[in-house]
């Protein structure tokens, strides 16, 4: 899933949770929770594609029968996207 696009930010929460600082995972994970709501969808692969795209660089290409995301529904999904990649918070150092 957006493991991938955002490994920094999941591995922060982890970290995090096993060192007992809750409230600062809690603040990652509601960051990053309107993110993680693209994976509930019918659309959920070419989603996260679309996040690899914007985060990392890769492509939104995905194997048939699916097709990359366009017009409105890519327009909404990349509005989540860039909202978090805007507001992407601090992470602590391990």
């Amino acid at each position: 899933g957006l493991v991938t696009a955002f490994p920094r930010e999941t591995v922060a929460i982890y970290q995090l949770m096993k060192q007992g600082r809750q409230a600062e995972a809690l603040a990652i994970y509601r960051w990053f929770r309107p993110l993680l709501d693209l994976d509930v969808s019918t659309y959920l692969v070419q989603n996260i594609k679309l996040a690899e795209v914007h985060a990392i660089g890769t492509n939104d290409r995905v194997r048939a029968p699916r097709r990359p995301l366009s017009g409105t529904r890519r327009a909404q999904v990349e509005a989540v996207i860039r909202s978090a990649l805007d507001s992407r918070p601090v992470l602590p150092e391990f």
